[in-house]
């Protein structure tokens, strides 16, 4: 997501390959701009292999507080058995945490980070919300591919958050979407309300 002076990206991608790629075209169609936040939504393997590249890039990590400690460690540690990024070229990883809300705002975009608690899947989960893009972004919450099947039990989960939070959202993406794109009454009838 493109600020007045930097960006942040939404997930570092689950190796280097992939996070070295977003690195490289997220400043081809945003140039000048420092990538200055990446966004974690939790420290599953498929969500972290990147982050290294992104450190290396000098990327602050916005992650829940339950992970801060693992990736502060984790990357904050020699790396001796691969050759990658980081390693190459070491820098100290820097992390933002959030308890249960952190606003980033810079008066041309303006994006709320929320503990998604008690989701299941994992107990530092983050979503991501654009109030005047009327965006929802999360990890690992998929709908049904078929019209008609019913969500799934940590969909539905995330529901009950989404209700308390009370979020209105037109765009519901998901790291690991369909190809289709998903609106926020796609995921209100996939979990049997609105």
């Amino acid at each position: 997501m493109e600020f007045r002076d930097h960006v942040m990206m939404l997930e570092a991608g689950q190796n280097e390959a992939r996070a070295l790629a977003y690195i490289a075209e997220t400043k081809k169609l945003i140039p000048n701009k420092p990538i200055r936040y990446i966004m974690n939504t939790h420290p599953h393997s498929d969500h972290t292999g990147g982050l290294p590249a992104l450190v290396a890039e000098g990327a602050t990590i916005i992650t829940h507080r339950n992970n801060q400690e693992f990736f502060e460690r984790a990357l904050n540690t020699p790396r001796t058995l691969l050759n990658d990024t980081l390693a190459k070229n070491p820098k100290k990883a820097r992390v933002d945490p959030v308890s249960d809300k952190k606003v980033y705002s810079d008066g041309t975009r303006t994006v709320e980070m929320y503990h998604a608690y008690p989701a299941p899947h994992s107990n530092g989960l983050l979503i991501a919300y654009f109030p005047k893009e009327k965006i929802l972004f999360q990890g690992d919450f998929s709908l049904p591919t078929q019209p008609g099947q019913p969500a799934n039990d940590h969909v539905k989960a995330l529901a009950q958050v989404l209700k308390k939070l009370n979020l209105n959202f037109d765009r519901y993406i998901n790291v690991h979407a369909s190809a289709n794109p998903q609106t926020g009454a796609d995921f209100w009838k996939a979990v049997g309300g609105s």
